[in-house]
């Protein structure tokens, strides 16, 4: 037993660490937002795992004030389930837009292969800007850039497994320059869909 417990903490230690590298390594990419050696030097770092990612979204979506800005690959909703999770956070995006929150989403195409459980539709009925990416391409990224200086990105998708059954890890980056860098890559998907 103790031995599985080191093995998931060095698993999501590794992982954690391989999102903050991988951010090191974009940030200096051709696109970086800073010219700095190190961008995340004066961000603050949250990891997130599992069930700690549905109250840490919902309260910085409930907290938004000028724009919520998501990559993902799909956003589900579940009619039958209207307390999940899921549905909760597509509330959030919801409540946002309505009051006075510029709320965009990017989805994969693959999200509308299932009517029953797609989210576009619902958001979009209910005021919120979804966009689907070109076919050429897959938007595997799960993505929200708050207010142009809050980021969370990681492994979890906006779906009732992701957030209510699966291992998942996530980080919160407070940063402005980390939330430049992601902004510019968001718009530029935004435009291209």
């Amino acid at each position: 037993m103790k031995v599985k417990n080191h093995l998931a903490c060095g698993l999501l230690v590794g992982m954690v660490l391989g999102v903050i590298i991988t951010y090191a390594l974009i940030a200096s990419a051709d696109m970086r937002s800073c010219p700095q050696k190190n961008c995340a030097k004066d961000s603050e770092i949250v990891p997130i795992s599992d069930r700690g990612y549905f109250p840490a979204v919902h309260e910085a979506l409930q907290n938004a004030k000028t724009s919520i800005h998501i990559l993902a690959f799909e956003l589900k909703h579940y009619d039958t389930y209207s307390s999940s999770l899921q549905n909760q956070i597509i509330e959030d995006l919801i409540a946002a837009r309505k009051r006075g929150v510029d709320v965009k989403i990017v989805l994969d195409e693959y999200a509308d292969s299932d009517p029953k459980t797609n989210g576009y539709d619902y958001v979009k009925r209910n005021g919120v800007d979804i966009k689907y990416d070109s076919n050429k391409t897959t938007t595997h990224a799960k993505l929200i850039v708050i207010d142009g200086k809050v980021v969370i990105l990681g492994s979890t998708n906006l779906s009732f497994y992701a957030l209510e059954k699966n291992n998942e890890v996530d980080v919160i980056l407070s940063s402005d320059k980390a939330a430049a860098y992601f902004e510019r890559y968001f718009q530029r998907l935004w435009d291209a869909s």
